[in-house]
Protein backbone atom coordinates (compact mmCIF):
# COMPACT_ATOMS: atom_id res chain seq x y z
CA UNK A 1 0.00 0.00 0.00
CA UNK A 2 2.78 2.39 0.95
CA UNK A 3 4.78 1.62 -2.19
CA UNK A 4 1.70 2.33 -4.28
CA UNK A 5 1.40 5.79 -2.73
CA UNK A 6 5.08 6.41 -3.27
CA UNK A 7 4.76 5.33 -6.90
CA UNK A 8 1.73 7.58 -7.41
CA UNK A 9 3.57 10.49 -5.81
CA UNK A 10 6.63 9.85 -7.98
CA UNK A 11 4.44 9.82 -11.10
CA UNK A 12 2.79 13.08 -10.05
CA UNK A 13 6.19 14.72 -9.48
CA UNK A 14 7.43 13.46 -12.85
CA UNK A 15 4.32 14.79 -14.58
CA UNK A 16 4.70 18.18 -12.84
CA UNK A 17 8.37 18.38 -13.85
CA UNK A 18 7.51 17.52 -17.45
CA UNK A 19 4.73 20.08 -17.54
CA UNK A 20 6.99 22.76 -16.01
CA UNK A 21 9.73 22.04 -18.56
CA UNK A 22 7.22 22.60 -21.37
CA UNK A 23 5.78 25.83 -19.95
CA UNK A 24 9.09 27.75 -19.62
CA UNK A 25 10.05 27.55 -23.32
CA UNK A 26 6.47 28.48 -24.28
CA UNK A 27 6.66 31.64 -22.15
CA UNK A 28 9.97 32.63 -23.75
CA UNK A 29 8.53 31.96 -27.18
CA UNK A 30 5.50 34.13 -26.39
CA UNK A 31 7.77 37.04 -25.44
CA UNK A 32 9.79 36.62 -28.63
CA UNK A 33 6.65 36.40 -30.75
CA UNK A 34 5.12 39.41 -29.02
CA UNK A 35 8.29 41.45 -29.46
CA UNK A 36 8.46 40.54 -33.14
CA UNK A 37 4.80 41.48 -33.64
CA UNK A 38 5.17 44.84 -31.86
CA UNK A 39 8.22 45.70 -33.97
CA UNK A 40 6.45 44.66 -37.17
CA UNK A 41 3.41 46.81 -36.29
CA UNK A 42 5.63 49.85 -35.67
CA UNK A 43 7.50 49.23 -38.92
CA UNK A 44 4.26 48.73 -40.87
CA UNK A 45 3.23 52.24 -39.79
CA UNK A 46 6.68 53.70 -40.52
CA UNK A 47 7.13 54.89 -36.94
CA UNK A 48 10.56 56.11 -35.89
CA UNK A 49 10.77 54.10 -32.69
CA UNK A 50 13.62 53.91 -30.22
CA UNK A 51 14.43 50.78 -28.29
CA UNK A 52 15.10 50.98 -24.57
CA UNK A 53 17.13 48.90 -22.14
CA UNK A 54 14.18 46.54 -21.95
CA UNK A 55 13.60 44.32 -24.99
CA UNK A 56 9.84 44.75 -24.55
CA UNK A 57 9.64 48.57 -24.28
CA UNK A 58 9.90 51.14 -27.09
CA UNK A 59 9.47 54.92 -27.41
CA UNK A 60 8.04 57.00 -30.25
CA UNK A 61 8.39 60.82 -30.11
CA UNK A 62 5.75 63.08 -31.65
CA UNK A 63 5.33 66.85 -31.68
CA UNK A 64 1.95 68.14 -30.61
CA UNK A 65 0.15 71.45 -30.76
CA UNK A 66 0.24 71.96 -26.98
CA UNK A 67 2.70 69.34 -25.79
CA UNK A 68 5.97 69.89 -27.62
CA UNK A 69 7.39 66.38 -27.03
CA UNK A 70 4.79 63.64 -26.83
CA UNK A 71 6.75 60.61 -25.65
CA UNK A 72 4.59 57.58 -26.45
CA UNK A 73 5.78 54.51 -24.55
CA UNK A 74 4.90 51.12 -26.00
CA UNK A 75 5.32 48.11 -23.75
CA UNK A 76 4.61 44.44 -24.17
CA UNK A 77 2.98 42.62 -21.28
CA UNK A 78 4.17 39.21 -22.41
CA UNK A 79 2.42 37.34 -19.60
CA UNK A 80 -0.99 38.47 -20.85
CA UNK A 81 0.02 39.05 -24.50
CA UNK A 82 -1.15 42.65 -24.17
CA UNK A 83 0.29 45.90 -25.44
CA UNK A 84 0.32 48.82 -23.05
CA UNK A 85 0.66 52.18 -24.78
CA UNK A 86 0.82 55.35 -22.71
CA UNK A 87 2.05 58.92 -22.34
CA UNK A 88 3.01 60.61 -19.10
CA UNK A 89 1.31 63.96 -19.67
CA UNK A 90 2.38 65.84 -16.53
CA UNK A 91 4.55 64.99 -13.54
CA UNK A 92 3.01 65.04 -10.08
CA UNK A 93 5.04 68.07 -8.94
CA UNK A 94 3.37 70.28 -11.60
CA UNK A 95 -0.24 69.35 -10.83
CA UNK A 96 -2.30 71.37 -8.38
CA UNK A 97 -4.05 69.14 -5.90
CA UNK A 98 -7.41 70.88 -5.92
CA UNK A 99 -10.89 69.51 -6.19
CA UNK A 100 -11.56 71.44 -9.40
CA UNK A 101 -8.40 70.15 -11.08
CA UNK A 102 -9.03 66.53 -10.10
CA UNK A 103 -12.68 66.89 -11.14
CA UNK A 104 -11.61 68.00 -14.61
CA UNK A 105 -9.29 64.98 -14.88
CA UNK A 106 -12.17 62.64 -14.03
CA UNK A 107 -14.31 64.20 -16.75
CA UNK A 108 -11.65 63.40 -19.35
CA UNK A 109 -12.36 59.69 -18.83
CA UNK A 110 -15.89 60.33 -20.07
CA UNK A 111 -14.81 62.65 -22.87
CA UNK A 112 -12.26 60.37 -24.53
CA UNK A 113 -13.09 56.94 -25.95
CA UNK A 114 -10.93 53.93 -25.09
CA UNK A 115 -8.24 55.87 -23.22
CA UNK A 116 -7.75 55.70 -19.49
CA UNK A 117 -6.86 59.04 -17.95
CA UNK A 118 -5.43 58.64 -14.49
CA UNK A 119 -2.54 58.78 -12.12
CA UNK A 120 0.21 56.21 -12.55
CA UNK A 121 2.22 54.53 -9.79
CA UNK A 122 4.27 57.74 -9.29
CA UNK A 123 1.08 59.88 -9.21
CA UNK A 124 1.97 61.44 -12.56
CA UNK A 125 -0.91 62.14 -14.95
CA UNK A 126 -0.96 59.55 -17.71
CA UNK A 127 -3.09 58.55 -20.67
CA UNK A 128 -3.04 54.90 -21.64
CA UNK A 129 -4.64 52.13 -23.62
CA UNK A 130 -4.22 48.42 -22.92
CA UNK A 131 -5.13 46.22 -25.85
CA UNK A 132 -4.71 42.57 -26.83
CA UNK A 133 -1.71 42.18 -29.10
CA UNK A 134 -3.20 39.01 -30.57
CA UNK A 135 -5.98 41.01 -32.26
CA UNK A 136 -3.94 44.01 -33.41
CA UNK A 137 -3.21 44.70 -37.03
CA UNK A 138 -1.36 47.70 -38.50
CA UNK A 139 -4.50 49.82 -38.81
CA UNK A 140 -5.70 49.14 -35.26
CA UNK A 141 -2.21 49.76 -33.91
CA UNK A 142 -2.00 53.12 -35.70
CA UNK A 143 -5.45 54.09 -34.36
CA UNK A 144 -4.34 53.32 -30.79
CA UNK A 145 -1.08 55.25 -31.07
CA UNK A 146 -2.85 58.19 -32.73
CA UNK A 147 -5.56 58.25 -30.08
CA UNK A 148 -2.99 58.24 -27.25
CA UNK A 149 -0.98 60.99 -28.93
CA UNK A 150 -4.00 63.20 -29.65
CA UNK A 151 -5.65 62.71 -26.25
CA UNK A 152 -2.40 63.55 -24.44
CA UNK A 153 -1.92 66.72 -26.46
CA UNK A 154 -5.53 67.82 -26.04
CA UNK A 155 -5.60 67.15 -22.30
CA UNK A 156 -2.35 69.04 -21.80
CA UNK A 157 -3.78 72.00 -23.72
CA UNK A 158 -6.86 72.06 -21.48
CA UNK A 159 -4.97 71.83 -18.16
CA UNK A 160 -1.86 73.85 -19.03
CA UNK A 161 -3.15 77.14 -17.55
CA UNK A 162 -3.69 75.39 -14.19
CA UNK A 163 -0.26 73.72 -14.02
CA UNK A 164 2.42 74.74 -11.57
CA UNK A 165 5.82 75.87 -12.90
Amino acid sequence: MRSRRALSFARLCLFAALLFSLVLPMAAQTTEQGTAKMVSLMQANSYNFVTTKSPTVWVIHFTGTHLKDIKVILALDADNYQMVIFVTVVEKRRMPVTTDFLHSLLKFNHEFDRVKVGLDADDDLSVRIDAPLRLADATEFKDIVTQIKNASDEIYGKIEPQLLP
